[in-house]
């Protein structure tokens, strides 16, 4: 048969028609005697019938099975369903493993000979000679005179048909799974698995999500399948293999005690999915194996960690809460019970947070053991970032030292003994009164806290006044040139906004238009301190414009090449227009396009920086006087000056004189 083959000009091997027909001849007849090899082997290639189980049934499906592949030719196949992530393939699985049945994914495969190929390879994967074969000349060209050249549909296909699509091992059942998952038409698929079963007498068991199915052949299904089981979640039969795996990629154990903890929490939260569980033991591994063995050797604290962690991660992958909803959960959840004056409880809508809360009796969401930007990192990013973690822990009641800051312990006063919460609480307001922390999130904490004492009546003071006095405490520290000046970025104080450190602050709907009063305060002072630097920051800026309009450019402009400093803070208002004009017309003329850009930008900048908006009178007080300055020039010098003021393109707010134009 070599002698036959040939290349063409154009490189394809070339094969006579009728070389191809004795060819397809020879196969058979290679194949016949490989069979005949096989009956007569006194332990066949493939292993003995498969008739049992890999272990005794123990459920009603199990039971079923058992039976099932005890049949011989039963005429019928097995249709088992059940609810997405319910675990069928995993139930299938656990009695008949690959060496007691044929698996063939039907995903991916698009067409019915793809699905009798695979199911070929599967039942014969050492004699799958004949279909490399096949696939081999199916990416040739046969040549045949007077009928053309025959691609993949020719030869290919029929030594696919003669040998693949005829030739079948009985010894096993055949297990279609993700048959809803099929590009095939369905029809076409149940033609070709009926042919398995009442051609051939194959023992099928398919695996298919049902309600994917309903409507699309459910008459046709009727003829194929002659029993249907509904499976439902083995639930704990798969925790413990899960854990296993999980344990075993790791090299490491779970830590036995806190798997009752798992397990409860994933009962309690609803969830059918196995697969829902799979990625619970992942996720929960993976954070318990962040932790240093001083966290996971305290008992109370990992115990609290991992069912906080396990419901939320749930609750998470079960779309019932976004990334917002972690942010101040424990005030989301403990304001919710509040009534505001005036307010109708009908119309109250209730949060995400609130109803995940009340799922579990087993887990309290208020817990800041994980603190919120922690918890986001890991469910909504997949980042699991050990020294965020750690330093979370370490920041609960459970690990917090005097090393904390002192509203740190305070807040956590529900589980610290008096006496601990009692010296906190005297360091606080030692720091308030005078006035000794600046950082603004651990400031609106302070804040945040002497609310609600006030409110609770820890302390003989009105709401009214202690508003006053954090206000003073931020007045203060403006007056003594100690309050930050705000950053750049238009949401430079979301950082501190709604929390900090990871907790958020201790605020009740009854407080929040007091709190937020103190929090505007803070920001509005912070604006002011940063004005109230512009003078010291002036001298600097005039010299980069008199020397390098490049870097003026730079620095009062937002670009991706350079480190921001002032895109979106009015330092230009702070220079005095006569002596930016000045600098500008002494200045380097190859740097003028910068100067002349900076300033379009930021004119441009002032719809979209509020902070901005005290530029827009200095700009058209710099173009004025860059005009009288053109008015004194002349030649070449004047027309330079005028189309750098075009350039810039902020109207005059008086038109020179047609002479003075000229």
């Amino acid at each position: 048969m070599a002698k036959n083959l040939a290349f063409g000009d154009d490189g394809r091997t070339a094969i006579p028609a009728d070389c191809a027909v004795n060819w397809i001849a020879e196969m058979k007849m290679m194949w016949s005697r490989k069979t005949s090899e096989k009956a007569g082997n006194s332990e066949p290639e493939q292993g003995g019938m498969v008739r049992e189980l890999a272990h005794p049934p123990t459920t009603s499906i199990e039971d079923y099975l058992s039976y099932y592949i005890g049949l011989d030719a039963p005429g019928y196949a097995v249709l088992v369903t059940g609810d997405w992530g319910s675990g069928k393939t995993f139930q299938v699985r656990r009695v008949l493993p690959d060496t007691h049945a044929y698996y063939v994914s039907l995903f991916g495969l698009n067409s019915a000979e793809e699905v009798e190929t695979l199911v070929f390879s599967k039942m014969f994967p050492k004699a799958s000679a004949v279909k490399k074969i096949a696939d081999k000349v199916g990416t040739l060209n046969v040549a045949a005179p007077n009928v053309g050249t025959l691609g993949i549909a020719g030869l290919a296909t029929l030594i696919t048909n003669s040998f693949i699509k005829e030739e079948v091992d009985t010894s096993k059942p055949i297990v279609f799974d993700d048959l809803e998952r099929s590009p095939v038409d369905k029809a076409r698929l149940l033609g070709v698995i009926n042919r398995y079963v009442e051609h051939h007498g194959c023992r099928v068991i398919v695996i298919a999500h049902d309600d994917k199915l309903v409507g699309e052949f459910n008459d046709a299904k009727e003829k194929v399948f002659g029993q249907t089981l509904r499976v439902k979640p083995d639930v704990a039969a798969a925790f413990s293999r899960f854990l296993a795996e999980f344990s075993a990629a790791r090299g490491t154990k779970f830590i036995d005690d806190l798997n009752g903890d798992i397990f409860a929490v994933f009962e309690q939260s609803g969830a059918k999915s196995l697969r829902l569980l799979r990625h619970l033991v992942e996720d929960t591994g993976r954070l318990i194996f962040s932790l240093e063995d001083r966290h996971r050797e305290h008992i109370a604290a990992t115990t609290e960690i991992v069912r906080l962690f396990a419901a939320l991660a749930l609750e998470v992958r079960m779309n019932r809460l976004q990334k917002e909803d972690l942010v101040n959960r424990e005030l989301a959840i403990y304001s919710h019970g509040y009534v505001l004056p005036g307010q109708d409880p009908a119309t109250r809508v209730t949060p995400p947070i609130v109803l995940s809360n009340d799922r579990y009796s087993l887990v309290k969401l208020t817990s800041t053991v994980l603190e919120d930007s922690v918890l986001q990192d890991m469910l909504f990013a997949g980042r699991y970032d050990q020294a965020d973690i750690r330093a979370s822990v370490d920041r609960s009641r459970y690990f917090f030292t005097g090393t904390s800051e002192p509203w740190q312990r305070v807040i956590n006063f529900g589980f610290a003994e008096d006496d601990v919460v009692d010296e906190a609480l005297h360091q606080m307001n030692e720091q308030f009164d005078r006035r000794q922390v600046i950082d603004s999130g651990d400031m609106l904490h302070i804040f945040a806290l002497r609310l609600m004492m006030a409110e609770n009546g820890v302390v003989g003071i009105s709401i009214e006044d202690t508003v006053s006095e954090c206000k003073a405490y931020i007045d203060d520290l403006l007056a003594a040139g100690r309050l930050p000046p705000r950053t750049r970025g238009p949401r430079w104080f979301d950082d501190f906004r709604s929390a900090y450190r990871g907790i958020g602050y201790w605020v009740t709907n009854e407080r929040r238009a007091d709190f937020s009063e103190i929090f505007n305060h803070l920001l509005q002072s912070r604006v002011r301190a940063s004005e109230i630097s512009f003078p010291d920051i002036v001298p600097d800026l005039l010299e980069t414009v008199r020397t390098n309009g490049l870097t003026f450019f730079e620095r009062v402009c937002h670009t991706n090449h350079a480190q921001l400093e002032f895109d979106d803070i009015p330092v230009l208002a702070a220079i005095p227009p006569e002596e930016f004009v000045t600098a500008f017309v002494a200045s380097p003329k190859a740097g003028w396009h910068w100067i002349c850009s900076a300033l379009k930008e930021r004119n441009r900048a002032i719809a979209h920086y509020p902070s901005l908006h005290a530029e827009g009178d200095w700009l058209i007080r710099v173009i004025d006087l860059l005009a009288v300055e053109a008015t004194g020039m002349r030649g070449l010098a004047r027309v330079r000056l005028l189309r750098a003021i075009a350039e810039i393109g902020v109207p005059r707010s008086v038109e020179l004189d047609a002479e003075d134009a000229g």
